[in-house]
């Protein structure tokens, strides 16, 4: 096999950052809940949060397209949307939806998120040349 086809082709720019992976790894944890859910309310929970955890990996994908001055907009948006995971994860918990380790699975996954989002921001401010984006 010669080296060209051993290369992964990536025609999304957004594929290259591991926080894109990260969250579309988070948002199907968080889908993959709905298999625990009882009643209409816990439904609503947990509907409400996927959709926030797909927010996150949405803003991710529009952001990556954008100049890095928007990109670290929608960036802060990624970190609403966890603040938002953070509070629908308590509600799960206290529905009994999430178990503590779950809970606790969870909130370690979004803190991780927190500081690629943080680190992203960084090196976006530090280096002027936009294909510099590597994380």
């Amino acid at each position: 096999m010669n080296q060209e086809n051993s290369r992964t082709n990536v025609f999304f720019k957004f594929e290259n950052l591991r926080i894109y992976h990260k969250s579309i790894d988070f948002a199907n944890a968080i889908i993959v809940l709905s298999n625990y859910c009882h009643s209409d309310a816990d439904r609503l929970v947990i509907n409400m949060f996927a959709n926030e955890a797909l927010q996150i990996t949405s803003n991710i994908i529009e952001g990556s397209n954008k100049p890095k001055d928007v990109f670290i907009e929608y960036l802060l948006k990624v970190k609403d949307s966890i603040g938002k995971c953070v509070a629908l994860c308590t509600i799960a918990e206290k529905r009994q939806i999430t178990d503590d380790t779950q809970k606790d699975d969870i909130r370690n996954e979004l803190m991780e998120l927190t500081k690629m989002v943080g680190a992203l921001i960084v090196s976006l401010q530090k280096h002027e040349p936009e294909n510099n984006i590597e994380l």
